[in-house]
């Protein structure tokens, strides 16, 4: 089963308004807690199409500038939305990068922009194959305004207790709501065209199977991502 509260929380940044506001909640988490945060951007820092022997010296002073006004643009960023967190830049792709880090902490926050076919980008896509391999908990969040009560999205959780449901999500919603004053509800669904979002939640719980990449699972987490306008919480099943 997996513990509440997260002590170590890991939230992938794109510096989108998505992830802005995925920053906001992972910050209200950890201040209820005193949970660690963990803000990660990863990238290709891209160099000149040249790379003679001769050039080589420029072409490392492109990467090692690039990567330092990165590191600056990432923290300032941050700091707006997370103060406490901590920054940490990485090279390489974003879902490999984000899931490799994800294996050192306990709660994965991610934001989406929701967005189908070419307008979707790194939080879009990216979004729905990180939940699709992910093996911790993982909150995906839409951009929301700035005065808004993050804390409130907590108040009223509903775990969608599929055909495949072990209760580790309504587990873990229960701990969202008790922490923060809320209730928990359920829905129970038998098939994927069973599955929309519940009216009365504030966020909906999916427990989600090992190697849930395929299947029932998979099939939920990439309808929810795409289609819930609502904060979804994905609950690997440890069972």
């Amino acid at each position: 089963m997996w513990a509440y509260p997260p002590r170590r929380i890991l939230v992938a940044v794109d510096f989108g308004a998505a992830s802005a506001r995925a920053l906001r909640v992972a910050q209200t988490l950890a201040t209820r807690h005193g949970a660690a945060v963990t803000a990660l951007h990863a990238e290709t820092i891209e160099v000149p199409p040249y790379f003679t022997h001769d050039q080589l010296q420029d072409v490392e002073r492109h990467r090692t500038e690039s990567r330092r006004e990165a590191e600056a643009y990432l923290a300032a960023f941050v700091r707006e939305h997370a103060p406490q967190a901590v920054a940490t830049l990485v090279e390489g792709p974003v879902v490999s990068a984000v899931l490799a880090f994800a294996a050192r902490h306990d709660l994965l926050v991610v934001g989406t922009h929701g967005r189908r076919g070419a307008g979707r980008w790194f939080m879009g896509s990216a979004a729905e194959r990180i939940v699709r391999d992910t093996t911790i908990p993982t909150l995906v969040v839409r951009a929301g305004s700035d005065g808004a009560d993050e804390a409130g999205i907590f108040a009223h959780p509903v775990a969608v207790a599929g055909p495949e449901f072990a209760g580790e999500a309504r587990d873990y919603a229960s701990g969202l709501a008790a922490a923060f004053g809320g209730t928990v509800g359920d829905t129970p669904v038998s098939s994927i065209d069973d599955l929309t979002c519940s009216p009365d939640a504030t966020l909906m719980a999916v427990a989600v199977g090992a190697g849930h990449g395929g299947g029932w699972f998979g099939h939920t987490a990439e309808h929810l991502v795409r289609n819930c306008r609502l904060p979804m919480l994905f609950v690997p099943n440890r069972s």
